[in-house]
């Protein structure tokens, strides 16, 4: 029986060529989101969709977009990520289409935390904001 051996330099060869792709793929993968503002149950047209990368220095403001008719947004950058980035969301103004008066309102400013990899589809409310408002603190 033939038994295969491998040396402690070739293993450490193998797991830093692994960790080396792992990272470089990584910190060049793009980041693209899909999904939709709301207020109310209902759409926000019109606001300012902003994607924010935190860590410990000042925050960096990646891409914005526009919401259109229906809520809906899509984002794109090409930036890389490293691993101790936390990817944000925030959205501003617009028109909620439940409000009767139907105008921009300025004071909309939603949250949603995404993480380090982001879903490929979020939605941005009140309870996003709720919610990574307090998981935050």
């Amino acid at each position: 029986m033939h038994m295969l051996r491998i040396k402690r330099n070739q293993i450490a060869t193998i797991l830093t060529t692994a960790i080396l792709r792992g990272t470089c793929s990584m910190a060049t993968a793009a980041v693209r989101i899909e999904g939709q503002t709301q207020a109310g149950g209902g759409p926000i047209a019109n606001s300012m969709v902003t994607l924010w990368a935190g860590s410990s220095g000042e925050p960096k403001q990646l891409v914005q977009a526009r919401t259109s008719s229906d809520g809906s947004f899509q984002l794109s950058s090409q930036e890389n990520v490293g691993p101790d980035v936390i990817l944000y969301l925030t959205a501003q103004g617009g028109a909620a289409t439940v409000s009767r008066s139907g105008g921009d309102n300025q004071a909309i400013a939603w949250l949603s935390v995404l993480g380090n990899t982001p879903p490929a589809k979020v939605v941005v409310n009140e309870m996003t904001t709720v919610a990574s408002v307090w998981t935050t603190a």
